[in-house]
């Protein structure tokens, strides 16, 4: 071994863990940095390491409850609650204040977004009982259901407080806790290299999009992670306890990085105890109170949600800021209790229900899961920042070395004031300067193109020109093969399915799907506008060959042949983002009484529809002729319209300050085919097999989560990465 080799094993012998896991952290990051997508490959090894993080946790949970309560008295058990819960509400107290006060750094903004399939998912429901009661410990081990288990441990633990002879059964428990601390030990000096390839794929694979499209939540989640995890909450810690703040961050700094990089908190509660009762040692606290506190108290405090959980509750007001609809100052009481206790969950159950309560689209909560990336790293080191205080915290009361007073109290208060007021200062004048806020969805919708080339097609403003065959005996598929072109009847304005688009080209879901039956034909495609009530009659003399996208109503079934369904259009409302809570409720929309309601077709369309939208609430309906006269402002009386939410969802990108709402309840679909005259026969039969053809082959799906989905309407730029966009090294 040469001397440099030497060298560098001598000093990575001397450096602390902290230091070596910054520098493996740095590795990743370059490594993601250099290779960009491709680190993928890592994926496995990133499992892997995490895997060996996770294997002595849940057997150490268990032991250590059961020992740690076990040995406690009555009087300690009965002071163990109380300087708990108390701190606990603290915690709660300041991280909550924070989480309120951040939302006033957002800038003016106006946005709306694409229809989204979560929109018609139902809303998964909070189970506390199958979440806490281990009706089945041995299942609940299994499955990772972490508060069922510590329920259990919890309860045999506190049934051993009153048992004669219980050392002889809690000795064994704790030579097993010695050897699950050694084996925890080995696998944590593993961390430096573990973290190599969990960063290289969050710095390989997060995109410049999700970031430009998140930033602001990014911004204002970190500065409240610093905020709580490195100011208040240590602040806190050295008011009231003998460890200074330099002695905190110091002792916390490993399970902090761990938990950043890994984005689990649970792998570090060992760490979390043994450096907490190392800090507690340090200070002369009894070794057998004080210092063997956090071996009981960390495990149980993992089940209440920590301050690094509950910052993920910003999500809601940043969804809401993103839609359009910022929350009023009366909403923020009511989405922090119910945040608080809902955060006893995941928070993927938990923010979509939160969502529901303020009125944001639910269809926004998909944004969240790319935020995980990099938010979910900050709020495991603020969580376990907040296990590491409160477990100090409850020692040092259990040790009765408490150092609370009136003028410590007041400076923290002061101090945590200033440095908060600085922070919101600072961040709202940030991002007004760094973020742009343009609205720019119109244009996006505006500026999408066909995704496959069309056949020879015109397009047609008035009526189509006079038909040479159409006094002929052919059948009307012998008609379109003679005419060599197919005639679809088309609707303008009737976005996403048929509009133009900024090059006045007429696009759409049902423009795509007309191209490819024309290609299939062999014949050119001709649109013709048609009236949207009335179209039998176009049908009938064969001015069109078909219609698209029609939905199976009673006032059709007896005037035109359906063909087979293709999709599921689904009935909404869109009113005014102000609105949206009056509207998102059946109890709340009962609760009217009188609605002037606004259709973009005849009444007999759109009667049944309305009237299992709104219940049993009054209303009288006003017939727009189309979408466009509302928007004209012809009609600003109206308190919504109602219609297809695919449509609505698309003219709400146009104009922002509208959103689609579903009122909760059985979702009202109706299916969409092509309607054709009474007698299309042959065309008839062709139509429903070349459907079938359509959907079996995905190109239904594929026009679906283009033009209404929106999925590759905003082109999607390549991660950067120096081997393939400097060396030239990937393709």
């Amino acid at each position: 071994m040469n001397n440099r080799s030497h060298g560098a094993l001598a000093w990575w012998g001397r450096t602390s863990l902290t230091v070596r896991i910054l520098a493996g952290l740095a590795a990743g990051i370059l490594v993601g940095l250099f290779f960009g997508e491709e680190v993928t490959i890592l994926q496995g090894l990133a499992r892997a390491y995490i895997g060996l993080m996770q294997m002595t946790v849940l057997p150490y949970l268990v032991v250590a409850l059961v020992l740690g309560l076990g040995r406690l008295g009555p009087s300690e058990a009965r002071r163990l609650a109380k300087y708990g819960g108390l701190t606990l509400l603290a915690f709660w107290a300041v991280t909550l204040t924070v989480i309120g006060l951040m939302p006033l750094t957002f800038p003016e903004y106006q946005s709306a977004f694409f229809f989204s399939t979560s929109l018609l998912e139902p809303h998964e429901p909070l189970s506390f009982v199958d979440l806490y009661i281990p009706s089945n410990p041995f299942h609940s081990l299994a499955n990772n259901l972490v508060p069922a288990v510590t329920l259990f441990s919890a309860t045999i633990g506190i049934a051993l407080i009153g048992v004669d002879g219980k050392e002889r059964f809690l000795a064994p428990l704790d030579a097993l806790m010695k050897a699950l601390g050694r084996v925890t030990h080995f696998v944590v000096q593993l961390t430096p290299f573990g973290v190599i390839p969990i960063a290289a794929i969050a710095a390989g694979t997060l995109s410049p999009g999700e970031l430009a499209r998140l930033e602001v939540y990014f911004i204002t989640f970190f500065v409240a992670a610093s905020l709580v995890g490195l100011v208040l909450l240590p602040m806190l810690v050295a008011t009231i306890t003998p460890f200074r703040y330099r002695e905190l961050i110091g002792a916390s700094s490993d399970a902090m990085l761990t938990a950043f990089v890994t984005s689990n908190v649970f792998i570090v509660l060992p760490m979390i105890a043994e450096h907490c009762e190392k800090l507690a040692e340090r200070h002369g606290l009894d070794r057998d109170s004080a210092a063997s506190v956090p071996e009981v108290v960390v495990p149980i405090s993992f089940n209440f949600p920590t301050s690094g959980k509950l910052l993920t509750l910003l999500f809601v007001p940043f969804a809401a800021w993103l839609s359009g609809g910022p929350l009023d100052a009366t909403a923020y009481p009511g989405l922090m209790v119910a945040g608080l206790f809902s955060y006893f969950a995941k928070a993927q159950v938990a923010l979509p229900f939160l969502m529901d309560i303020v009125g944001v689209p639910q269809d926004l909560f998909q944004l969240y899961i790319p935020t995980t990336l990099l938010n979910g790293k900050l709020d495991s080191a603020v969580g376990a920042m907040s296990l590491f205080a409160f477990s100090a915290i409850v020692s040092v009361a259990m040790a009765g070395r408490l150092q609370v007073t009136m003028g410590g109290v007041v400076r923290f208060l002061a101090t945590g004031v200033v440095a908060v007021g600085i922070a919101v200062a600072a961040t709202s004048w940030s991002l007004s300067q760094l973020i742009d806020t343009r609205y720019t969805k119109a244009e996006v919708l505006k500026s999408m193109h066909l995704s496959r080339s069309p056949p020879p097609m015109a397009v047609y403003t008035h009526k189509a020109p006079v038909d040479a065959y159409s006094g002929r005996d052919l059948s009307p598929l012998e008609r379109i093969r003679s005419r060599r072109s197919l005639r679809v009847g088309y609707e303008p304005g009737r976005m996403p399915f048929t509009f133009f688009n900024i090059e006045e080209r007429l696009v759409g879901f049902d423009v795509e799907m007309a191209g490819q039956m024309a290609a299939d034909l062999g014949v050119r495609l001709e649109f013709v506008p048609v009236d949207p009530n009335n179209f039998d009659r176009q049908l009938l003399t064969g001015e069109v060959d078909l219609v698209p996208s029609v939905r199976y109503t009673h006032h059709w079934l007896t005037r035109v042949h359906m063909s087979r369904p293709y999709m599921d259009g689904t009935m909404g409302l869109l009113v005014r983002d102000s609105r949206r809570g009056e509207f998102a409720d059946p109890l709340a929309i009962a609760a009217h009484e009188s609605l002037l309601i606004g259709i973009p077709g005849d009444a007999d369309l759109y009667e049944d529809y309305v009237r299992e939208l709104l219940g049993r609430a009054p209303y009288t309906l006003v017939e727009l002729g189309s979408w466009q006269r509302y928007f004209d402002g012809l009609h600003g009386e109206l308190d919504a319209v109602a219609g297809m939410a695919e449509i609505a969802t698309a003219w709400s990108l146009v104009y922002p300050e509208y959103s689609v709402v579903i009122p909760r309840g059985p979702l009202i679909r109706r299916p969409l085919a092509y309607a054709m005259a009474l007698d299309a026969g042959d065309l008839a039969r062709f139509v429903d097999e070349w459907v079938q053809l359509q959907q079996s082959r995905g190109n239904v799906q594929r026009a679906y989560d283009y033009w209404i989905l929106g999925k590759g309407a905003e082109e999607r730029v390549p991660r950067w990465s120096l081997a393939r966009d400097v060396m030239g090294w990937i393709d």
